[in-house]
């Protein structure tokens, strides 16, 4: 007599979900738990380096705001080129960038530590140096870019904490990705 392989699988298919549903409520909670950053408002100065431009610094200011539901930050950032490339063939100028973006995201937090991450859209004014053939011009750009965030904060006082920062905005200028030490002040 042959064995059915498909029956064989089909049980052992139905005994697998059986058993991830006894494990999602044995270890599922039955009470709606709220964020712990749900209210909390604050607001970071940070600085560091990024890609930018070979290697570019920045300074950034954010502000965050966790709703019932998600996390919305706003950011103003400007990066300027720190070090110049080996083959860059513009010396008289430095490329820089200002940036503004609006973010989404969530996050979660004890009462000392808290973990963001938000992803978004941003507009960016690229001032930067064109080498062409016969001489070297200073344009000034505009571009629509997707900036994102990831925060992890430590208090150290009771409104007032150090955070380490990593950035990147994705656009057809100046894409980078960096990391920022910063300072946050909780507002609420």
């Amino acid at each position: 007599m042959p064995i059915n392989i498909g029956w064989i699988r089909d049980g052992l298919n139905q005994w697998l979900l059986v058993i991830l549903v006894l494990l999602f409520s044995i270890f599922s909670q039955a009470q709606y738990e709220d964020n712990p950053l749900k209210g909390k408002k604050w607001t970071t100065v940070s600085g560091g380096v990024n890609t930018m431009d070979f290697v570019s610094w920045q300074g950034m200011m954010s502000y965050s705001s966790r709703g019932e539901t998600v996390l919305t930050q706003t950011r103003l950032a400007y990066s300027q080129e720190l070090i110049k490339a080996p083959d860059d063939s513009c010396a008289e100028h430095r490329n820089r960038l200002i940036e503004a973006g609006l973010l989404w995201g969530d996050g979660w937090g004890k009462k000392k530590w808290y973990v963001t991450g938000a992803i978004g859209f941003g507009l960016n004014v690229r001032m930067y140096c064109d080498h062409s053939v016969y001489e070297s011009r200073y344009l000034t750009a505009v571009t629509l870019g997707i900036p994102a965030q990831v925060e992890f904060g430590v208090m150290v006082s009771k409104k007032m904490g150090i955070n380490v920062v990593a950035v990147g905005n994705w656009n057809f200028r100046a894409p980078y990705a960096g990391a920022h030490l910063g300072m946050f002040y909780l507002l609420k």
